[in-house]
């Protein structure tokens, strides 16, 4: 009676010929007919294109399923690196295919499960194996690094260029055509314009999901998406477009590597720590100019901070607000619980398709009866009153001027506290300038202890380097030029933040963020028949990582106007 023979053929790249599975099954064919065994031609399992470090493979799975129903006698396999690269693994299954009473045999390498040597011969060629794919990451990553190196392009599509090939004329392939050596990336005009109106339309205070609609509605060239995706833009392509440190002309690689779950056999992305990522300037590269490139990062640096987690505590709730169409939502607060007031009513559409007024109240009174305070307020009446005030109240320019007045005269107050201790200092520095030229000259004169005198020297010029710097724009000249800068500075900023307030809101998200770069939170109280609004107006508003500002600039940074406003309630 013949032996009924079962073969197990894989290859663990989709860039690896399909061929290899055939030419693996012909080899187990091969040595069985030499045995005199048969092949049977229902059970012949195999696993394309997946790597032999994980178990979960579904040819793999039904070999097991059918060695345990005793379909056959004998697996044949072509080496011990198609049945896993993990020596574990390998151990584990030719286990389990010897206890369902099938012989396992690796046809290359001559290894049979009923030899006593095979457990050994198994381990030895499993090390291999396993080592064969750590040396082939080490190998691959020092690969990738020298194309980067080189100014090669290392990774697939790319909106907003184009991939050329460069073509080795000392190697030819196959068909006698020059050799592809790599690939460089070079900008592409017309998705290169894309991409800077893209980050034109976000410095100008767009969100994201806007910038996507008016793309789309516009037909404008998306990305190329990935298969079974629509072709559009949505927000995480426009996303990818603001956060891709190559349209500034750096390529950043590595940030990120995969783990294998040993559980579940899926790869896993795991973010590198950022001293292992490789920076390289490329300007051939950039498409967003200099200027562009700043204001897109300080405002994104803006909103993360106040949306993101690290925002919570400054008035703003969380990133849903980054594209509310509310200006006051996240600013408002109830003045008794501190809890955001929402919208507690009418902001849907009643059954006849028309959007009732809605209005503001706080959410602790309205859904859980913590909170004492039932007063909600209309949101047209909440924006049309808190704008109005604090145009005329907060935003005045006379309002501005008290403020800036205010900080000139204590900063004139505590430079002139130090009048006595710039003095001393002055007094200092004459005799440090006059021992120096006594030393001066006596090296001159040429003394045997040159060395320590010159040391003497360096002290004292020293010295008097920390004094001059301690005394550098102290004059109270300079502090009156500085805050007339600053009050320019405030009195620009003021221009816009008129415009957007006494527009008709086409854009709520942009008012509500210059609102929230001078204010972090309005609380909401009711007393008698008012309401009394409270809040704190920053002079200078939030300016993030805006570079080149002076000392008395960086010192009015938290320079703030303190309102209350009292108006009449609504029912």
């Amino acid at each position: 009676m013949k032996l009924r023979c079962a073969t197990y053929a894989r290859y663990s790249s989709d860039r690896q010929s399909p061929c290899s599975i055939e030419d693996q099954q012909r080899k187990c064919r091969e040595y069985a007919q030499r045995q005199g065994w048969e092949v049977l031609p229902d059970h012949l399992y195999s696993d394309r294109a997946i790597s032999g470090a994980t178990s979960e493979r579904q040819g793999l799975k039904r070999l097991l399923s059918a060695a345990e129903a005793k379909s056959f006698d004998i697996v044949l396999i072509d080496d011990t690196s198609r049945l896993s690269r993990k020596l574990v693994d390998a151990i584990n299954l030719s286990d389990k295919l010897r206890f369902a009473g099938v012989r396992l045999i690796f046809v290359s390498q001559g290894i049979d499960s009923d030899n006593e040597q095979a457990e050994v011969l198994m381990a030895t060629h499993g090390i291999v194996d396993s080592l064969y794919i750590k040396e082939l990451a080490s190998k691959t990553r020092r690969g990738l690094e020298g194309r980067i190196g080189s100014g090669l392009h290392h990774g697939g599509r790319i909106f907003g260029y184009k991939s050329v090939p460069i073509e080795d004329h000392e190697h030819h392939d196959q068909y006698g055509r020059p050799a592809i050596a790599g690939a460089r990336l070079e900008v592409e005009e017309s998705q290169a314009k894309i991409v800077r109106r893209i980050y034109a339309m976000y410095a100008a205070g767009n969100s994201i999901k806007t910038i996507a609609k008016r793309l789309n509605k516009e037909h404008v060239e998306s990305p190329r998406p990935r298969k079974g995706r629509p072709h559009s833009w949505v927000t995480s392509s426009v996303r990818h477009v603001l956060h891709n440190p190559r349209y500034g002309g750096l390529v950043v690689w590595g940030r990120a590597k995969k783990v294998r779950n040993p559980q579940t056999g899926r790869r896993i992305r795991r973010v590198r720590p950022k001293e292992e990522w490789i920076r390289m300037e490329m300007p051939q590269l950039r498409i967003i100019p200099p200027k562009l490139w700043r204001a897109v990062q300080e405002r994104k640096e803006f909103i993360d901070r106040i949306y993101g987690d690290r925002g919570r505590k400054g008035g703003l709730m969380n990133a849903r607000l980054a594209s509310s169409k509310h200006i006051f939502s996240g600013l408002l607060k109830c003045g008794y619980c501190g809890s955001n007031f929402v919208l507690v009513s009418g902001a849907g559409k009643n059954h006849k398709g028309y959007t009732r007024g809605a209005s503001y109240g706080c959410p602790a009174h309205a859904y859980r009866g913590t909170c004492p305070n039932a007063r909600r307020v209309p949101k047209g009446v909440v924006e049309r009153t808190l704008l109005a005030k604090l145009q005329r109240d907060v935003l005045s320019d006379a309002a501005i001027d008290y403020c800036l007045g205010k900080l000139e005269e204590e900063i004139g107050r505590r430079f002139a506290a130090m009048d006595g201790e710039m003095e001393k200092m002055q007094r200092r520095k004459a005799t440090l300038e006059t021992e120096i030229n006594n030393l001066s000259r006596a090296i001159a004169s040429g003394p045997d202890d040159v060395p320590s005198l010159r040391a003497a020297i360096v002290e004292r010029e020293k010295e008097i380097s920390g004094i001059a710097e301690k005394t550098l724009g102290r004059k109270k000249d300079s502090v009156r030029e500085q805050v007339s800068d600053l009050r320019h500075f405030v009195k620009r900023n003021l221009s816009r933040i008129r415009s957007l307030l006494t527009g008709k809101h086409g854009n709520p998200g942009l008012v509500r963020e210059e609102l929230a770069r001078h204010v972090s939170r309005i609380t909401l109280r009711t007393v008698g028949e008012q309401i009394r609004y409270k809040g704190e107006w920053k002079v200078v508003g939030d300016t993030g990582g805006a570079e080149g500002r002076n000392s008395t600039q960086r010192a009015a940074d938290f320079l703030g106007v303190r309102f209350e406003f009292a108006v009449a309630a609504v029912a």
